[in-house]
Protein backbone atom coordinates (compact mmCIF):
# COMPACT_ATOMS: atom_id res chain seq x y z
CA UNK A 1 0.00 0.00 0.00
CA UNK A 2 2.77 2.21 0.33
CA UNK A 3 4.38 1.86 -2.46
CA UNK A 4 1.56 2.36 -3.78
CA UNK A 5 0.76 5.77 -2.48
CA UNK A 6 4.08 6.76 -3.52
CA UNK A 7 3.73 5.99 -7.22
CA UNK A 8 0.10 7.78 -7.23
CA UNK A 9 2.21 11.17 -5.43
CA UNK A 10 4.86 10.35 -7.84
CA UNK A 11 2.49 10.49 -10.63
CA UNK A 12 0.33 13.32 -8.84
CA UNK A 13 4.24 15.39 -9.10
CA UNK A 14 4.95 14.73 -12.76
CA UNK A 15 1.19 15.87 -14.19
CA UNK A 16 1.63 19.14 -12.09
CA UNK A 17 5.25 19.70 -13.45
CA UNK A 18 4.10 18.86 -17.19
CA UNK A 19 1.13 21.17 -16.23
CA UNK A 20 3.92 24.01 -15.50
CA UNK A 21 6.05 23.51 -18.43
CA UNK A 22 2.99 23.55 -21.07
CA UNK A 23 1.88 26.89 -19.54
CA UNK A 24 5.19 28.19 -19.25
CA UNK A 25 5.63 27.52 -23.15
CA UNK A 26 1.96 28.50 -24.33
CA UNK A 27 3.53 31.46 -22.28
CA UNK A 28 6.60 31.90 -24.45
CA UNK A 29 4.86 31.10 -27.98
CA UNK A 30 2.56 34.42 -27.16
CA UNK A 31 5.59 36.48 -26.53
CA UNK A 32 6.94 36.64 -29.66
CA UNK A 33 6.55 34.90 -32.92
CA UNK A 34 8.82 32.14 -34.11
CA UNK A 35 11.66 33.15 -36.14
CA UNK A 36 12.31 31.55 -39.27
CA UNK A 37 13.85 28.38 -38.93
CA UNK A 38 17.83 28.43 -40.25
CA UNK A 39 18.49 26.36 -43.94
CA UNK A 40 20.92 23.71 -43.13
CA UNK A 41 23.35 25.76 -45.65
CA UNK A 42 23.27 28.36 -42.95
CA UNK A 43 23.96 25.61 -40.55
CA UNK A 44 27.21 24.31 -42.13
CA UNK A 45 28.46 28.33 -42.41
CA UNK A 46 28.14 28.43 -38.83
CA UNK A 47 30.14 25.37 -38.53
CA UNK A 48 32.71 26.87 -40.51
CA UNK A 49 32.66 29.72 -38.69
CA UNK A 50 32.98 27.64 -35.87
CA UNK A 51 36.34 26.20 -36.83
CA UNK A 52 39.21 27.54 -35.23
CA UNK A 53 41.14 30.10 -37.09
CA UNK A 54 44.50 30.77 -37.75
CA UNK A 55 45.96 33.72 -35.95
CA UNK A 56 46.91 35.86 -39.02
CA UNK A 57 43.49 35.35 -40.28
CA UNK A 58 41.22 35.49 -37.16
CA UNK A 59 39.49 38.85 -36.48
CA UNK A 60 39.99 40.17 -33.05
CA UNK A 61 36.16 40.38 -32.42
CA UNK A 62 35.86 36.53 -33.01
CA UNK A 63 37.71 35.71 -30.32
CA UNK A 64 36.11 38.66 -28.05
CA UNK A 65 32.91 36.37 -28.24
CA UNK A 66 34.64 33.04 -26.97
CA UNK A 67 34.06 32.44 -23.52
CA UNK A 68 37.11 32.51 -22.09
CA UNK A 69 36.90 31.49 -18.22
CA UNK A 70 39.43 31.93 -15.92
CA UNK A 71 41.74 29.23 -15.04
CA UNK A 72 41.02 28.79 -11.67
CA UNK A 73 37.09 28.53 -12.53
CA UNK A 74 38.26 24.83 -12.96
CA UNK A 75 39.02 23.39 -9.58
CA UNK A 76 37.71 20.45 -11.02
CA UNK A 77 40.70 18.56 -12.25
CA UNK A 78 38.59 16.28 -14.82
CA UNK A 79 36.71 19.07 -15.96
CA UNK A 80 39.76 21.00 -16.70
CA UNK A 81 41.00 18.15 -19.15
CA UNK A 82 37.62 17.86 -20.51
CA UNK A 83 37.73 21.70 -21.20
CA UNK A 84 41.36 21.82 -22.78
CA UNK A 85 40.85 18.82 -24.79
CA UNK A 86 37.54 20.58 -26.27
CA UNK A 87 39.20 24.05 -26.56
CA UNK A 88 41.87 21.87 -28.93
CA UNK A 89 38.76 20.78 -31.18
CA UNK A 90 37.55 17.49 -29.69
CA UNK A 91 34.11 17.80 -30.40
CA UNK A 92 33.50 14.69 -28.34
CA UNK A 93 35.25 16.39 -24.96
CA UNK A 94 33.21 19.66 -25.87
CA UNK A 95 29.71 17.68 -25.54
CA UNK A 96 30.71 15.77 -22.49
CA UNK A 97 31.93 19.26 -20.82
CA UNK A 98 29.02 21.00 -21.59
CA UNK A 99 26.86 18.09 -20.28
CA UNK A 100 28.78 18.01 -17.30
CA UNK A 101 28.58 21.80 -16.46
CA UNK A 102 24.88 21.62 -17.53
CA UNK A 103 24.13 18.66 -14.73
CA UNK A 104 25.38 21.34 -12.08
CA UNK A 105 23.36 23.92 -12.81
CA UNK A 106 20.19 23.00 -11.61
CA UNK A 107 20.75 20.80 -8.73
CA UNK A 108 17.30 21.35 -7.06
CA UNK A 109 16.10 17.35 -7.53
CA UNK A 110 19.51 16.32 -6.06
CA UNK A 111 18.73 18.53 -3.05
CA UNK A 112 14.86 17.66 -2.69
CA UNK A 113 16.46 13.77 -2.69
CA UNK A 114 18.79 14.54 -0.02
CA UNK A 115 16.18 16.54 2.08
CA UNK A 116 13.77 13.45 2.41
CA UNK A 117 16.35 11.52 3.51
CA UNK A 118 14.89 11.17 7.20
CA UNK A 119 11.71 10.41 5.53
CA UNK A 120 12.52 7.74 3.46
CA UNK A 121 14.48 5.97 6.18
CA UNK A 122 11.11 5.19 8.44
CA UNK A 123 11.68 1.70 9.47
CA UNK A 124 7.95 1.53 8.49
CA UNK A 125 8.59 1.85 4.77
CA UNK A 126 9.51 -1.42 2.71
CA UNK A 127 13.06 -2.96 2.56
CA UNK A 128 13.39 -2.64 -1.34
CA UNK A 129 11.88 1.08 -1.32
CA UNK A 130 14.36 2.10 1.31
CA UNK A 131 16.93 0.50 -0.58
CA UNK A 132 15.68 2.43 -3.40
CA UNK A 133 15.79 5.76 -2.18
CA UNK A 134 19.16 4.84 -0.19
CA UNK A 135 20.98 4.23 -3.62
CA UNK A 136 19.10 7.86 -4.57
CA UNK A 137 20.54 9.34 -1.70
CA UNK A 138 23.80 8.48 -2.48
CA UNK A 139 23.41 9.27 -6.26
CA UNK A 140 22.35 13.24 -4.97
CA UNK A 141 25.59 13.59 -2.04
CA UNK A 142 28.26 12.81 -4.91
CA UNK A 143 26.59 14.67 -7.46
CA UNK A 144 26.22 17.60 -5.09
CA UNK A 145 29.85 17.04 -4.08
CA UNK A 146 31.29 17.13 -7.70
CA UNK A 147 29.36 20.23 -8.31
CA UNK A 148 30.60 21.99 -5.70
CA UNK A 149 33.99 22.86 -8.05
CA UNK A 150 31.88 23.88 -11.16
CA UNK A 151 32.21 27.05 -12.50
CA UNK A 152 30.27 30.13 -11.07
CA UNK A 153 28.90 30.50 -14.60
CA UNK A 154 28.29 26.72 -15.40
CA UNK A 155 25.21 27.08 -17.51
CA UNK A 156 26.82 29.89 -19.97
CA UNK A 157 29.81 27.56 -20.33
CA UNK A 158 27.48 24.48 -20.59
CA UNK A 159 25.31 25.76 -22.95
CA UNK A 160 28.40 26.91 -25.34
CA UNK A 161 30.28 23.58 -25.38
CA UNK A 162 27.51 21.65 -26.00
CA UNK A 163 26.33 24.13 -28.81
CA UNK A 164 30.61 24.03 -30.27
CA UNK A 165 29.88 20.16 -30.38
CA UNK A 166 26.81 20.24 -32.33
CA UNK A 167 27.60 22.66 -34.75
CA UNK A 168 30.78 19.94 -34.87
CA UNK A 169 28.64 17.44 -36.20
CA UNK A 170 28.27 15.40 -33.03
CA UNK A 171 24.86 13.69 -33.18
CA UNK A 172 24.32 13.12 -29.67
CA UNK A 173 25.22 17.05 -29.53
CA UNK A 174 23.08 18.00 -32.27
CA UNK A 175 20.03 16.18 -30.83
CA UNK A 176 20.40 17.38 -27.00
CA UNK A 177 21.22 21.14 -27.85
CA UNK A 178 18.56 21.06 -30.24
CA UNK A 179 15.87 19.50 -27.90
CA UNK A 180 16.86 22.01 -25.37
CA UNK A 181 18.93 20.26 -22.72
CA UNK A 182 20.70 23.62 -22.15
CA UNK A 183 18.19 26.48 -22.90
CA UNK A 184 15.07 24.50 -21.45
CA UNK A 185 16.69 23.39 -18.31
CA UNK A 186 14.85 25.31 -16.34
CA UNK A 187 12.71 27.49 -18.20
CA UNK A 188 14.29 30.55 -16.83
CA UNK A 189 16.70 31.40 -20.10
CA UNK A 190 14.17 32.29 -21.82
CA UNK A 191 15.52 36.29 -21.96
CA UNK A 192 18.57 35.03 -22.99
CA UNK A 193 20.36 35.91 -26.88
CA UNK A 194 21.43 31.87 -26.26
CA UNK A 195 17.75 31.20 -26.30
CA UNK A 196 17.06 33.22 -29.12
CA UNK A 197 20.10 31.68 -30.99
CA UNK A 198 18.63 28.33 -30.04
CA UNK A 199 15.36 28.98 -31.49
CA UNK A 200 16.61 29.61 -34.93
CA UNK A 201 18.86 26.88 -34.98
CA UNK A 202 17.18 23.87 -33.41
CA UNK A 203 14.51 22.56 -36.13
CA UNK A 204 17.37 22.02 -38.25
CA UNK A 205 19.72 20.88 -35.64
CA UNK A 206 16.98 18.60 -34.94
CA UNK A 207 16.97 17.29 -38.57
CA UNK A 208 20.48 17.30 -39.03
CA UNK A 209 21.20 14.69 -35.66
CA UNK A 210 18.65 12.55 -37.27
CA UNK A 211 19.99 12.22 -40.52
CA UNK A 212 23.49 11.83 -38.85
CA UNK A 213 21.51 8.33 -37.69
CA UNK A 214 21.17 9.16 -33.87
CA UNK A 215 17.87 6.95 -33.27
CA UNK A 216 16.66 9.15 -30.44
CA UNK A 217 15.35 12.10 -32.74
CA UNK A 218 13.09 9.67 -34.29
CA UNK A 219 10.62 10.06 -31.56
CA UNK A 220 11.10 13.74 -31.36
CA UNK A 221 10.52 14.31 -34.85
CA UNK A 222 7.77 12.41 -35.42
CA UNK A 223 5.95 14.26 -32.70
CA UNK A 224 7.12 17.99 -34.35
CA UNK A 225 5.67 16.68 -36.92
CA UNK A 226 2.46 16.41 -35.66
CA UNK A 227 1.51 18.83 -33.15
CA UNK A 228 3.13 21.72 -31.25
CA UNK A 229 2.94 20.61 -27.73
CA UNK A 230 6.29 21.84 -26.90
CA UNK A 231 9.05 24.44 -27.30
CA UNK A 232 11.73 21.77 -29.70
CA UNK A 233 7.89 20.94 -31.84
CA UNK A 234 6.65 24.38 -32.51
CA UNK A 235 9.68 24.93 -34.38
CA UNK A 236 9.22 22.13 -36.57
CA UNK A 237 6.43 22.72 -39.29
CA UNK A 238 3.58 20.11 -38.89
CA UNK A 239 3.72 17.48 -41.98
CA UNK A 240 1.35 14.41 -41.58
CA UNK A 241 3.08 12.45 -44.14
CA UNK A 242 6.33 13.23 -42.35
CA UNK A 243 4.58 12.25 -38.82
CA UNK A 244 3.33 9.10 -40.22
CA UNK A 245 6.65 7.97 -41.91
CA UNK A 246 8.48 8.38 -38.74
CA UNK A 247 5.71 6.34 -36.78
CA UNK A 248 6.67 3.63 -39.55
CA UNK A 249 10.26 3.77 -39.62
CA UNK A 250 9.81 3.44 -35.63
CA UNK A 251 8.05 0.25 -36.35
CA UNK A 252 10.49 -0.84 -39.10
CA UNK A 253 13.11 -0.28 -36.49
CA UNK A 254 11.52 -2.15 -33.86
CA UNK A 255 9.53 -5.01 -35.42
CA UNK A 256 6.34 -3.79 -34.42
CA UNK A 257 3.76 -3.27 -37.17
CA UNK A 258 2.45 0.50 -36.83
CA UNK A 259 -1.11 1.17 -36.08
CA UNK A 260 -3.37 2.14 -38.87
CA UNK A 261 -3.07 5.20 -39.67
CA UNK A 262 -6.48 7.89 -39.72
CA UNK A 263 -9.34 7.88 -41.79
CA UNK A 264 -8.51 11.67 -42.98
CA UNK A 265 -4.44 10.63 -43.39
CA UNK A 266 -5.09 7.09 -45.12
CA UNK A 267 -4.47 8.49 -48.29
CA UNK A 268 -0.81 9.96 -47.55
CA UNK A 269 -0.10 6.04 -46.54
CA UNK A 270 2.16 5.08 -49.74
CA UNK A 271 4.12 8.37 -49.82
CA UNK A 272 4.13 7.70 -46.29
CA UNK A 273 5.64 4.28 -46.17
CA UNK A 274 8.32 5.26 -48.85
CA UNK A 275 9.86 7.89 -46.91
CA UNK A 276 9.67 5.79 -43.99
CA UNK A 277 11.59 2.61 -46.29
CA UNK A 278 14.07 5.84 -47.73
CA UNK A 279 15.00 7.00 -44.56
CA UNK A 280 15.94 3.58 -42.63
CA UNK A 281 18.12 3.02 -46.15
CA UNK A 282 19.64 5.81 -45.61
CA UNK A 283 20.01 6.69 -42.43
CA UNK A 284 19.93 3.76 -40.46
CA UNK A 285 21.57 1.00 -42.90
CA UNK A 286 23.58 -0.49 -40.08
CA UNK A 287 20.26 -1.40 -37.53
CA UNK A 288 19.56 -4.63 -37.57
CA UNK A 289 15.41 -4.78 -36.59
CA UNK A 290 13.92 -5.80 -33.94
CA UNK A 291 15.67 -3.61 -31.81
CA UNK A 292 15.71 -5.04 -28.02
CA UNK A 293 15.21 -1.76 -27.11
CA UNK A 294 14.50 1.86 -28.34
CA UNK A 295 16.84 4.29 -26.60
CA UNK A 296 16.26 7.18 -23.73
CA UNK A 297 18.15 9.82 -23.43
CA UNK A 298 17.62 11.78 -20.16
CA UNK A 299 19.17 15.60 -19.41
CA UNK A 300 21.79 14.75 -17.40
CA UNK A 301 21.24 16.41 -14.07
CA UNK A 302 18.04 13.61 -14.14
CA UNK A 303 20.35 10.93 -15.56
CA UNK A 304 22.63 11.28 -12.15
CA UNK A 305 19.64 10.38 -10.30
CA UNK A 306 17.48 8.22 -11.92
CA UNK A 307 19.39 6.58 -14.79
CA UNK A 308 20.36 2.61 -14.65
CA UNK A 309 23.28 1.80 -13.62
CA UNK A 310 24.35 0.16 -16.92
CA UNK A 311 23.95 3.36 -18.85
CA UNK A 312 26.26 5.56 -20.82
CA UNK A 313 27.02 8.80 -19.75
CA UNK A 314 26.32 11.64 -21.81
CA UNK A 315 28.39 12.05 -25.01
CA UNK A 316 30.60 8.80 -24.20
CA UNK A 317 29.59 6.67 -27.43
Amino acid sequence: MAMTNLKTRGLIVIFIAIAVALLAWQLWRLRTPAPAQPEPDAVQADVADAAPETADTAPAAATSRKIQPAAGDYRNPALAELKNRADAGDSRASCQLGMELLRCTDLSAAEQVLAAADDNARPDMPAEQRAYMSKLENRARHMVAECRNAPDDAWKQGNHYLRQAALAGEPEAMYRYARGDSVLIDYSRMGTPEFDRWRAEAGNMMQLSFEAGYLPSVFDLMVGYSDNSSPITGLIPNDPTKARAMRLLIGRLSGKPADRPEARHAALEPAAVALAAQWQRDYFPTLKPPLQRMPRVMPAGFASLYADENVDSPCSQ
